[in-house]
């Protein structure tokens, strides 16, 4: 596969004497992992891996699976799928999933991850899920499955699988674009929207 080198912004947070200033790198993105070329974008499947850079110990969920849903392809989909009827789903490759799924342990913490997702989509001030669907995760530790839809700015919620995973659905004009994974991956680093802008 060839090496895709994409602008990442692995932000950390820096000593005090830094004023808690955040360090920008730039790393190759790769589809060698991609188990499924044909279905899966490489922005997609380089999304996948940050994520388990970001928090080690989770496993890849997967990106496509054969179901109905944004795990599908448009043209695999029914037409009248939720996933394939709004504008935003309608742009993009026709031939590529648009769902993550990002699975945790007893080890690591989802609840960090989905309160930042869930507080940057009830946040109107906050852009960087504009290209996002919806999630699904665990946010407090009850036995309640959280979630936002991105869309039409509302809660949401799915079944008790998303207890220990979260899900993220992107919107399909979206899924070959790396600036959007980014933008995601910015709120799931704890990162303030300034902070992002200015990593941009």
């Amino acid at each position: 596969m060839n090496t895709i080198l994409r602008r990442s912004v692995l932000a950390v947070a820096a000593s005090a004497t830094l004023g808690g200033a955040f360090a920008v790198a730039t790393t190759p993105a790769t589809a060698a992992g991609n188990p499924h070329p044909d279905k899966v974008a490489d922005a997609s499947s380089w999304l996948q891996e940050e994520l388990l850079t970001l928090q080690p110990g989770t496993t890849d969920g997967g990106v496509y699976t054969d179901k109905p849903g944004y795990h599908n392809t448009r043209t695999a989909n029914d037409p009248t799928d939720y996933s394939i009827l709004d504008e935003k789903d309608q742009g993009g490759p026709s031939d590529k999933a648009a769902a993550y799924d990002w699975t945790f342990s007893e080890a690591t913490n989802i609840a960090e991850y989905s309160s930042r997702l869930l507080a940057s989509g009830k946040d109107s001030n906050d852009p960087r899920l504009d290209g996002w669907r919806e999630f699904f995760g665990q946010a407090d530790n009850d036995t309640d499955v959280e979630g936002w839809d991105f869309r039409t700015d509302e809660a949401a919620t799915s079944d008790p699988s998303h207890l220990w995973h979260i899900h993220l659905s992107e919107d399909r004009d979206k899924v070959t674009s790396f600036e959007n994974k980014e933008a995601l991956l910015s709120v799931l680093r704890g990162e303030t929207v300034d902070q992002w802008r200015l990593n941009k």
